[in-house]
């Protein structure tokens, strides 16, 4: 109710024959037109990309995927108490328990939990706390109980990603699929302007002076 008084309001006013407001209107009409054009002609199709060719793209395209930062990959268990996460480092160090295991059992972080407490590769930016307990901790090797607002976290590294080397195919993935429906709707936009361009009477039209 209020959006429709204060649109009542400003058509007393007058607003809406201001020239640069009919002109934004103007162009607000015609961007959705063109989105709903462009949603009836692409909305129903199904794309479905083999891994042959999200792979072919990948190899194809090594220089996008290089790392602009230092990168570690690393997995954890987060417990409630720092007397707990003391207590399963000590299961870890003297009794060769699996971390993956002791992750799945116990870890309280159910994004990762069932992964064996994989948090894949991070960046100093994207997880400063955890990186910074990462580092000089060596490969493999169980970290210190490390406090943070969640819990106490039980880290161990499993590789270093150093600048200029390439993201593993897992990693990027995702962003593929992106680039190749992008690259899809663009190759379908084309056709369908060339299309248009032959099928139809078109011109552009100067704009006139309010």
């Amino acid at each position: 109710m209020r959006q429709e008084l204060l649109y009542q309001e400003a058509l007393a006013r007058g607003l809406h024959q201001q020239a640069w407001l009919k002109s934004l209107l103007a162009q607000m009409e015609r961007d959705l037109l063109v989105a709903a054009l462009l949603d009836s002609e692409f909305q129903d199709q199904e794309l479905d990309f083999s891994e042959v060719a999200i792979r072919r793209y990948y190899d194809a395209n090594q220089a996008d995927f290089r790392r602009q930062h230092p990168e570690i990959r690393a997995r954890h268990i987060l417990l409630p108490s720092q007397r707990e996460a003391s207590a399963r480092r000590q299961t870890l160090l003297q009794h060769g328990e699996s971390f993956a295991e002791l992750a799945r059992k116990y870890s309280l972080d159910a994004t990762t939990r069932n992964e064996g407490g994989e948090l894949g590769y991070f960046s100093e930016a994207e997880n400063p706390i955890l990186w910074a307990a990462c580092q000089g901790l060596p490969i493999e090797v169980v970290s210190e109980p490390v406090p943070t607002e969640y819990g106490y976290h039980l880290i161990q590294v499993l590789e270093h990603g150093e600048v200029g080397t390439v993201r593993e195919f897992a990693q990027v993935r995702s962003q593929i699929v992106e680039a190749l429906v992008h690259k899809h709707h663009q190759s379908q936009l084309d056709q369908l302007v060339a299309k248009l361009k032959k099928s139809t009477d078109w011109a552009i039209e100067a704009p006139t002076n309010p």
